[in-house]
């Protein structure tokens, strides 16, 4: 399943590597914030409108339907959506974010 409207082979080859498996979106969603817990390697150096942060995790959390990253910032945590971060590239999970945003299309 793909709500992709560009073509990049690279990342839909990665989205289809994650939603194998995959039925719907809901599934869809739990397969990223699988590939994330697997893949990446927490905390992650951030940023959100140009505040460095560390993501702690991601996942879908109270019934919303997209990934949320818990963050820290300052002693403080947050919930923000994962579209909302930027993981730098020299991150490995920068692949997995590029490809959520990827697979939910423009």
């Amino acid at each position: 399943m793909s709500r992709t409207s560009q073509t990049d082979p690279e990342l839909d080859s990665l989205i289809a590597e994650i939603t194998v498996d995959c039925y719907d979106e809901d599934e869809t969603l739990s397969a990223f914030e699988n590939a994330f817990d697997e893949e990446a390697s927490f905390p992650i150096p951030a940023l959100v409108v140009g505040e460095n942060i560390e993501v702690l995790s991601i996942s879908t959390i109270n019934g919303r339907r997209e990934l949320i990253a818990t963050c820290q910032h300052a002693g403080q945590r947050h919930h923000i959506a994962l579209l909302d971060i930027n993981i730098p590239a020299d991150q490995p999970a920068s692949r997995l974010a590029a490809a959520y945003r990827h697979w939910l299309g423009p």
